[in-house]
């Protein structure tokens, strides 16, 4: 047996998403920002205007906080091109579909029209990776 066969095990080189994934990562990303900044914002108005206790602040602030972090994990599994993060970057995408819906009908039409518009493209951007991927 040769040496080299003896040597440490080779890994396999880093692999990076494609433009459309990377713009799901990105997308995805920005909303993971925007969990935590809510998560951070709301923890600091409990005080201000307390309508429930401050342990349920503490605790939605914690929960919120929580989805920013698998967000982020999401985000960067696309970024790289791993096949996981596109199945749960798609079920997320899917998932701010009522909450966009709710917002128009609240009257909030700007917000519910940004967070359709990138559910919209990061569901666009994920299935274009998917189908750059498959290629041979």
């Amino acid at each position: 047996m040769s040496p080299q066969a003896l040597s440490a095990p080779q890994s396999n080189p880093a692999q990076h998403a494609g433009l459309p994934g990377l713009l799901a990562a990105a997308v995805i990303g920005l909303q993971a920002l925007g969990c935590a900044g809510f998560a951070v914002l709301f923890l600091f108005g409990a005080p201000n205007r307390a309508s429930l206790s401050p342990i349920s602040h503490l605790m939605f602030s914690v929960f919120t906080m929580l989805f920013a972090v698998v967000l982020g994990v999401v985000a960067r599994g696309l970024w790289r091109g791993l096949s996981w993060a596109r199945t749960a970057g798609v079920l997320w995408f899917v998932m701010l579909l009522p909450l966009a819906w709710a917002m128009v009908q609240a009257g909030r039409v700007l917000v519910g029209g940004l967070i359709l518009g990138g559910a919209v493209v990061g569901t666009g951007s994920v299935v274009l990776e998917s189908r750059r991927t498959a290629r041979p």
